[in-house]
């Protein structure tokens, strides 16, 4: 496909796939004496390809396949798929072109639009924005609560190692930053 994200717990693969009118996707393209064409499925379940030519597509959809990842760090066999609900539509001149309005020219020679950098900006900036980003959050609010817990668990040890070596309570508030009253009623029922 296109652009890779990969987190702690998900594999992301996104790009740009081309439509036609009649909403058939292409999976792929080839050369036939000099003319591009789309490979299009042919039903529900890839039972073979059809050609069309290239000159017939009239968008993209914003796709991503993703993957999360087991407790064994491998992904998982289980494969999902997110499509933007946006479709970028294909304009017949550059004039009318508007990435931010889903709007691309592209000619019959040159359809690929995921390697244009500025077509790519725009859809990774709306894929990440659409997808991604809802999906980092929950991860970075899940690390930094792990973070948080390992942190006080440690601050908890070395509280208590303090208070075996005979550190005060307010040696041990000052460290922390807090009041001598404070560390005490924080600390006094766990140490």
């Amino acid at each position: 496909m296109g652009w890779v994200h990969e987190s702690d717990r998900h594999f992301h693969e996104a790009a740009l796939v081309p439509f036609f009118e009649d909403g058939a996707e292409s999976h792929g393209s080839t050369m036939v004496d000099g003319v591009d064409y789309e490979l299009v499925e042919t039903g529900q379940r890839r039972t073979g390809d059809r050609r069309r030519s290239s000159a017939e597509i009239v968008g993209w959809l914003l796709r991503c396949v993703c993957r999360r990842r087991d407790s064994s760090d491998l992904y998982s066999s289980e494969v999902s798929a997110w499509t933007d609900p946006v479709r970028w539509t294909r304009v017949p001149s550059a004039s009318l072109e508007d990435l931010g309005q889903h709007r691309v020219f592209a000619t019959d020679t040159d359809l690929d639009v995921n390697v244009r950098p500025e077509v790519m900006a725009a859809a990774q900036a709306v894929w990440r924005r659409e997808h991604l980003d809802p999906i980092d959050v929950v991860d970075e609010i899940r690390a930094a609560a792990e973070a948080r817990r390992d942190a006080d668990a440690r601050l908890d040890a070395a509280v208590a190692k303090a208070r075996r070596l005979g550190h005060s309570w307010a040696d041990i508030g000052a460290a922390a930053g807090m009041t001598r009253q404070s560390a005490n009623e924080r600390w006094r029922d766990r140490v």
